[in-house]
């Protein structure tokens, strides 16, 4: 996970939580024996888990589990597949499913009958100690073989939505599984010199240097002579961080891995022509990253830093010198006077001027934290007037929207909206004004996540207040930007466990009125909370130039 070094234990365990719930409040997770027995140690430094037994921990960290436990009753199939997927890295294949990408040990796998029996005999070890969880704690699971999983794949899924209570589950059309099975002549092959062998096997003692191995279990699942291609990624990552060898190898031994495997990666990662091609070029954008920290170290000096400005009667040099070109943002006060659409824009004006209109509007978000990342989704065409209904319906909510990029103003039957307002000539191009002029409109409680704009924009505040929190664009290595323009970080219930450098970020608050005009300088971040039903007009066309490169 991206700054993954700033997470917590806990932290990512909320995340994973809340990652693996669907829209139904469900989350599967997967466990393994061997990781469920590991977990005392993994909890042991968090606060309130230390000398917890794992089943302490499952119940605190997942109060409401239900066990739904898959087993193989051919247990010597099961072990030659863990065999040869732990050698080969090949762990899955799914229809329509590209692998990762990562180098796959070609190297054909040499039948060794011991390590086979020793994983069957771990795997029955395992199922015994399951049970003896579940009986020990009064637990019934549900069980699912996996012989009947696949013999039926639809029925075994039916089944286990009914157990889950998943409304209507007869109801439900299961497709197909896109897994595909990846046992082939070689595992029918192995298994007959497996079985044939077996019972002298059983009469033969441990051979000779095999008695201290770790359990072959967990080494299938962690081959100490194997990476894979996420960790080796990683690595890559922490070299370009400057993390030192020695602080990757703990992680790395950490998580099970031998330390001359894991110090001969590093090694070999160092001398990575391509890595060290990144390296150069990571040095330089360290540079310009150091040059934004700076500025906002010393921005911070500067005692209007946690307010915005209000001010009247602002000249066009006065406003390009002092704000526009400074990257510094105001809100001007008497921009719209005279405006007709501060009084006129009421419900019945927008119903008898453009009623019958079918706008676009983003619908649905609730139900999806990152709506604004995957606005195609939520794209639905209403009548004008019946999405005014919506909005004024006195409901508070961040439900549905009519965001900018609706280009309503653009449309025929909107011309006539133009002649309530008058474009800011003192510092707009006016010629360009209805192609550069956006609409936002929605109820109270619509939000737009923390972000930044790719360019300037006055923001004219026609119907309702917004309130806005800002974080200077310098500031960018505390908001944890982790796609496009758009923050990682719930700016109005910031979770410090799992964001802990917002900590340190300026969030100037301000409240935009009616007939206020904010300018949003490019490169700012933003969080908006409409407090009231709101409309705002939103202006990029400005007499300086207004288009950025970005990467």
């Amino acid at each position: 996970m991206d700054h993954a070094s700033d997470l917590s234990l806990m932290a990512y365990l909320g995340i994973a939580r809340e990652r693996s719930t669907g829209p139904n409040g469900i989350s599967g997770i997967k466990l393994h024996y061997y990781q469920f027995a590991n977990l005392p140690k993994k909890m042991e430094v968090v606060e309130g888990f230390h000398g917890l037994t794992a089943p302490q921990i499952m119940s605190r960290l997942f109060p409401n589990a239900k066990y739904l436990w898959l087993k193989r009753r051919d247990k010597a199939r099961q072990a030659i597949s863990l065999r040869l997927a732990s050698r080969s890295g090949e762990w899955w294949a799914i229809d329509g499913v590209a692998g990762d990408g990562a180098p796959r040990n070609t190297a054909a796998p040499e039948f060794d009958p011991d390590v086979i029996a020793r994983i069957e005999q771990t795997l029955i070890g395992n199922d015994g100690k399951w049970q003896a969880y579940f009986d020990e704690n009064g637990i019934t699971p549900l069980v699912v073989h996996y012989e009947g999983l696949a013999a039926d794949y639809a029925a075994t899924i039916a089944k286990i939505l009914k157990w889950l209570g998943v409304p209507n589950a007869d109801a439900i059309d299961i497709p197909p599984s896109r897994l595909k099975r990846q046992s082939d002549a070689r595992n029918e092959e192995w298994l007959a010199r497996y079985t044939a062998g077996k019972k002298d096997r059983r009469s033969r003692r441990t051979p000779p240097g095999h008695a201290n191995e770790a359990d072959p279990f967990a080494r299938a699942q962690k081959p100490l002579d194997w990476l894979p291609n996420a960790w080796q990624q990683w690595i890559g990552h922490s070299k370009l961080l400057k993390t030192s060898d020695e602080q990757i190898a703990e992680v790395l031994t950490g998580n099970g891995y031998c330390r001359a495997a894991v110090l001969a990666e590093v090694q070999k990662a160092a001398l990575d022509p391509y890595l060290r091609g990144g390296m150069r070029t990571a040095q330089r954008m360290n540079k310009a990253a150091s040059f934004l920290n700076i500025q906002g170290q010393l921005a911070r000096l500067d005692s209007q830093s946690t307010r915005i400005e209000r001010r009247k009667n602002l000249s066009r040099d006065e406003f390009r010198d002092r704000y526009y070109a400074a990257n510094r943002p105001v809100i001007i006060q008497d921009l719209m006077t005279g405006w007709k659409a501060v009084t006129a824009w009421t419900p019945p004006y927008l119903k008898r001027i453009a009623g019958d209109s079918i706008v676009e509007v983003m619908t649905g978000r609730d139900a999806n934290p990152d709506h604004e990342r995957n606005g195609g989704k939520h794209r639905t065409e209403i009548r004008f007037a019946d999405y005014i209904d919506m909005v004024h319906s006195g409901r508070v909510t961040n439900d549905y929207c009519m965001v900018a990029n609706n280009r309503f103003f653009q449309r025929p039957e909107a011309q006539p909206f133009f002649q309530d307002l008058t474009a800011f000539a003192e510092y707009l191009n006016p010629a360009a004004t209805r192609r550069h002029c956006f609409l936002w409109f929605g109820p109270a409680g619509t939000a737009t996540p923390l972000h930044h704009e790719v360019s300037n924009i006055l923001l004219a505040q026609v119907v309702g207040r917004r309130r806005y929190r800002l974080v200077p664009p310098a500031q960018w290595q505390y908001v944890y930007n982790n796609c496009g323009v758009f923050s990682d970080v719930d700016c109005e219930r910031p979770d410090f466990g799992r964001h802990p450098k917002f900590r340190h970020a300026t969030v100037v608050d301000v409240v935009v009125q009616p007939g206020e005009v904010l300018f949003m300088p490019v490169g700012w971040w933003h969080h908006v909370r409409a407090l009231d039903v709101s409309m705002t007009v939103a202006f990029t066309n400005f007499a300086f130039p207004n288009h950025f490169a970005w990467e």
